[in-house]
Parts: structure tokens; C-alpha cells; sequence
């Protein structure tokens, strides 16, 4: 890289290489099958079923009755940790 006379940082010019849209997408989802069988942390696979907690809360479900169902699909959260991921995950999505 060059800087000009303004002080400004000048990149060389490259040629923009053609991009193999079925070579890139085949890369990708081998990057994917790679990744999933590697745990995911409880906050990742809570946003995943975000809709369906709410759902169940919103129908008149509890906390605790919600963190059993997750606890049978192999969620650790306590209580608390559950009710302020909740909010953190709330709060994200009202931000987004």
C-alpha cells in the first residue's frame, strides 16, 4: 500500500477474480457439517428455539415448566441463568 500526498492509504489496483458460486457454496457447507457436531453453548441453542419459548410462555406456560421441557432436550440452565438469558435474548431482538 502507498499513502498519497493527503495522507490517504492507496490500495493497488487488483483484478476482481470471478467468483464459483457452486464451489463457494459446496466449501461452505462442508465448513457446516464440520461445525455440527460441536456443543453449542445453552444462549446459542436458546435463540434457536427463542419463538417456541415464547410461544409456550405466551400460552400461559411457567419458567419452570419451560426450563423441564428444555432440560429433556439437554439445556443445563438454572433457573436464573434462564430467566436473564431470556431477558438478554429479549432485549437483542428488540434492538435487531
Amino acid at each position: 500500500m502507498d499513502t498519497n500526498t493527503k495522507g490517504q492509504t492507496e490500495h493497488a489496483a487488483r483484478p476482481k477474480a470471478v467468483v464459483d458460486k457452486d464451489k463457494v457454496s459446496a466449501a461452505l457447507r462442508e465448513l457446516a457439517d464440520e461445525h455440527r457436531g460441536i456443543p453449542r453453548s445453552d444462549t446459542a441453542r436458546l435463540r434457536e428455539v427463542l419463538d417456541d419459548v415464547e410461544d409456550a410462555l405466551s400460552a400461559g406456560a411457567s419458567h419452570s415448566a419451560v426450563l423441564a421441557t428444555l432440560h429433556n432436550q439437554g439445556f443445563s440452565l438454572t433457573i436464573s441463568s434462564f430467566q436473564s438469558t431470556l431477558a438478554r435474548l429479549r432485549r437483542e431482538r428488540r434492538t435487531a
